[in-house]
């Protein structure tokens, strides 16, 4: 947050991704190590009971600095080639630190712009069936 508001970049300028143990996919602002990242981490075991009982058996979002976290919370999501749009639910907005009506510009190049759609299309489909996205055009 700035100054006790909801912040998030205006250009995310890199994307990338790691299937080392568990899949994830991201963007940030620059690669500068303190600028602002937005992570999706797929679920990795959906039937484990105590990932039900958390709430954890569904997809994870994480925002640094910080690592403020949530699982599921995306009601939609729609991607361009020069922008990502979430509209997340109140309870994933306020625990991220972020507007529940997110629009990010993009200034990612073929490559990178690919990975991101994959990862947000395998991510956000991973999962309790009642988190998937109402909306996901990637």
């Amino acid at each position: 947050m700035v100054d006790g508001r909801r912040w998030v970049p205006d250009v995310l300028r890199d994307a990338g991704e790691d299937d080392t143990n568990v899949y994830t996919v991201g963007v940030r602002e620059s690669l500068d190590p303190e600028s602002w990242s937005l992570m999706f981490m797929e679920c990795y075991d959906a039937e484990d009971e105590q990932n039900i009982s958390l709430g954890m058996d569904t997809y994870c979002l994480v925002v640094d600095p910080g690592q403020a976290t949530f699982y599921g919370g995306v009601a939609e999501c729609e991607l361009s080639d020069d922008q990502l749009v979430l509209r997340l639910t109140e309870h994933a907005a306020e625990a991220l630190g972020t507007p529940t009506d997110i629009r990010l510009g993009l200034a990612l190049d073929s490559a990178k712009l690919e990975v991101l759609r994959r990862g947000l299309r395998r991510v956000l489909t991973s999962g309790r069936a009642n988190a998937v996205p109402q909306r996901l055009v990637v």
